[in-house]
């Protein structure tokens, strides 16, 4: 097999340092799993659920505020125990094809931001496996934090890696 002149081999520091980093997500993601699995979590999750149907269904300003106050506090719960709320609730409350609000699409891309700060150049998949959804929630969020030049892209289709500005 021939050397390629463009391909550089990585040391054995940044395999480590790779597979280290690997171990850490692979530890992260079983934390997130044991927190969905416990039943305080889901009680948190179906509440998150019920104020953001709550908020969809109001008008009146002084309500809409206390339940973002609520809501605020039950997605701090719950992302001291290792769950990120922010595709998922909204994403489940709004039904199929229905339309997220833009304070939906600024939640996730906050959530977005914070994960490229911990895991930068990583893939769509790969970020949505960690916030637990899909890539089709994260499009939207990434798509208005690229023109908004706070992220950016290497690569094509699915090898597309993003990193923060």
């Amino acid at each position: 097999m021939a050397n390629h002149p463009n391909r550089t081999r990585r040391s054995e520091e940044e395999r480590i340092a790779a597979l280290e980093k690997q171990i850490a997500d692979l530890k992260s993601r079983a934390e997130r799993k044991k927190a969905r699995t416990n039943p305080a979590v889901r009680h948190t999750v179906a509440a998150l659920r019920a104020i953001d149907k709550a908020l969809s269904s109001t008008q009146d300003g002084t309500v809409r505020n206390a339940l973002d106050e609520a809501r605020a506090t039950l997605s701090a719960c719950l992302a001291v125990q290792g769950v990120v709320p922010a595709a998922g609730s909204r994403a489940v409350s709004r039904g199929a094809g229905g339309r997220r609000s833009s304070a939906d699409v600024a939640d996730l891309a906050g959530a977005l931001l914070s994960h490229l700060e911990q895991h930068p150049g990583q893939r769509g998949e790969q970020i949505a496996a960690a916030l637990d959804t899909d890539t089709r929630t994260i499009r939207l969020p990434l798509k208005k934090l690229i023109e908004e030049r706070k992220v950016k892209t290497k690569g094509v289709a699915r090898g597309t890696s993003y990193h923060l500005v």
